[in-house]
Parts: structure tokens; sequence; C-alpha cells
């Protein structure tokens, strides 16, 4: 299980750090717009820390259910199978797979970008703190239900994975629309 916990932290380090580099982007490249219809950067690193707060609220209950079932003596070993769902998991990062997002997932545009980066800055701790506790493998103990492309039960490692790839998804999203700024800036 130390190899699920470490690879799961990796993801959560190198994806946050990248995270925190946008930050640093000139101010018209974060509000830049392709289109009418497309966010922003600013507005995708809103949509991220709004994502990542509800998932982790499902992370820490989970988290709190784990340790209380590690008390009572339970068992912990992985399925055969177990890496699978990290492989269907990994979907999610991928540019193919469709996403429709809920209303309260949607930026605002409101939050001012330092607020945004300190929201994620505490979410990636909150994330690091979770896999702290769980380092022995008392994430497998708890499963909660993912909707998302019919994911089925997933156990805290694996929901913080999917936390990850998510990210990792807009790390891509963002990484574009630089891109196209910068194309746009050559077009002028």
């Amino acid at each position: 299980m130390r190899n699920v916990v470490q690879f799961v932290k990796e993801a959560l380090v190198n994806n946050f750090r990248e995270l925190d580099q946008w930050f640093k982007e000139d101010n018209v490249l974060l509000h830049f717009k392709p289109g009418r219809d497309q966010w922003s950067i600013r507005e995708v690193l809103e949509h991220i820390s709004l994502t990542n707060y509800f998932l982790l609220l499902t992370i820490n209950k989970s988290t709190r259910r784990a340790l209380e079932r590690k008390l009572d003596g339970l068992i912990i070993m992985p399925p055969h199978d177990y890496e699978e769902k990290f492989r269907q998991i990994e979907i999610v990062s991928s540019k193919s797979f469709g996403w429709v997002n809920p209303a309260h997932l949607e930026p605002t545009g409101k939050r001012n970008l330092d607020e945004v980066r300190s929201i994620l800055k505490q979410q990636f701790a909150q994330g690091m703190y979770n896999l702290s506790l769980l380092k022995n493998g008392e994430g497998r103990l708890v499963k909660t239900e993912m909707t998302v492309n019919n994911l089925g039960k997933l156990d805290i490692y694996q929901y913080i994975f999917f936390l990850t790839r998510h990210i990792e998804r807009h790390l891509a999203q963002m990484r574009e629309l630089k891109e196209q700024y910068e194309d746009s800036a050559v077009a002028i």
C-alpha cells in the first residue's frame, strides 16, 4: 500500500506545483479568452478550486470514517485488480472525455486570484494531510460512489487520484489557452 500512497502523493505534489506556477503568469494571459463561451486561465483556476472543495468534503469525511474503522481492527487488503481502477480514473485527464459541469462548479469571476491561490494551497495541504493519516492502507477501508464516467465506488486514494486527474485535465487546458494567446499575439 505504501506504493499507492506514494504514487498518489507524487501526483498531488506535481499537479499543485504546476498549478501554482500559473499564478506567476502575466495578468493579460490569465484573463485571455479565445472565445465567448470559453474560460480564461483565471476562470479555470477558480473552477479547479471549486471542484477541489467538493471533492475534499468527501475525502475528509471518508478519511475520518476510515480512521474509525481502523480502530475496529479491520484488515486492509487490496483486491487483485486494484490498479485497474486507477487506469479507469486516468481517462478523466483526457481531453476526449466529455464533461458537463454542474452550475455550482462554474467559475463566477468574483474571487480574486490571490484568494484562489490561497484556497488551492490550503486544498493541497488538506490532501497531503489526509494522505499522511492514511499511510498504512487505511484509505482502502472506505469507498464512496463516483458518478463521473460511471467509475463506481472509489476508495480514498482513488478519490484523491481523481482530484489530481481533474487538475491535470485543466492544466492541459491552460497550456492550450497559453498557446492560443501566444498565437493571437503573433497574428497581430
